[in-house]
């Protein structure tokens, strides 16, 4: 059964840093240019994302670190004590500005292909199911408004795990805006026909997200509520999935 909650992780995927807002983004620049002392920060920046071998967006690393400096300005760079020594802070250490910056300078300059080929690698790494299709990470990409996209970002500075409502809030504008990206991932998660996996869909969508909403730990099945699982079983049962081959 554990299987079936990984549909919730497939889908709402939680990632260190990751934005999107639209394709015309991807050619954002700095029409004014950065003083001498701004881009010797951004350089330093962005050696220092370059390094992390887990930053997902390294074609985008300069116009990240350079768009985000930029907005701040070298005087409130000065201000904050923020340097080319202090690239390293963590982001949940930096101040508010420097992380509102940051979390626009991703929205602005990763773009929806760049944010969909990310859903998709990303997914890939999820050994209890199939990666997500291109055209569901991008319809999930471009589906969500930038102020859903700047949330998650800010979200994932935190140093525990991101709030639970919001996970379930954001799974839901998930579900709103690309319905069949839950029907596509059971049929490739469980091997289901699109018949079984529609009406799977229909019938699970609101208990994923009371799932989700328990929490990571809720993911594990000695965690999930009993009433949860009747649902569930319920819903399969009733679709006329043979639970033998969930098994």
């Amino acid at each position: 059964m554990k299987k079936i909650f990984c549909l919730a992780l497939t889908t709402c995927l939680v990632l260190a840093a990751c934005g999107g807002s639209s394709d015309e983004a991807e050619s954002v620049e700095n029409s004014d240019g950065l003083s001498s002392g701004e881009q010797v920060i951004a350089d330093a920046l962005t050696a220092e994302l370059l390094s992390d071998p887990e930053f997902p967006f390294v074609n985008d690393a300069t116009c990240i670190s350079e768009t985000s400096i930029s907005e701040i300005g070298l005087d409130k760079l000065v201000e904050l004590e923020f340097s080319e020594t202090s690239v390293d802070i963590p982001a949940a250490e930096l101040p508010q500005e420097l992380q509102e910056a940051f979390a626009n300078a991703v929205l602005d300059c990763a773009g929806t292909s760049g944010l969909a080929a990310y859903i998709v690698e990303a997914s890939a790494e999820d050994d209890d199911g199939a990666p997500l299709r291109m055209e569901d990470a991008e319809c999930i990409a471009s589906g969500l408004d930038r102020e859903q996209w700047y949330l998650f970002v800010t979200s994932s500075f935190e140093t525990e795990s991101s709030d639970e409502a919001f996970g379930a809030e954001f799974f839901s504008a998930i579900l709103e805006a690309c319905p069949q990206v839950l029907v596509n991932t059971i049929m490739d998660d469980l091997g289901l026909d699109q018949e079984q996996a529609e009406c799977l869909g229909e019938s699970l969508s609101d208990t994923l997200l009371d799932l989700f909403a328990t929490g990571p730990g809720g993911l594990e099945d000695s965690d999930v509520p009993p009433e949860l699982f009747e649902d569930l079983f319920t819903a399969f049962i009733g679709c006329g999935v043979d639970l033998s081959q969930l098994e």
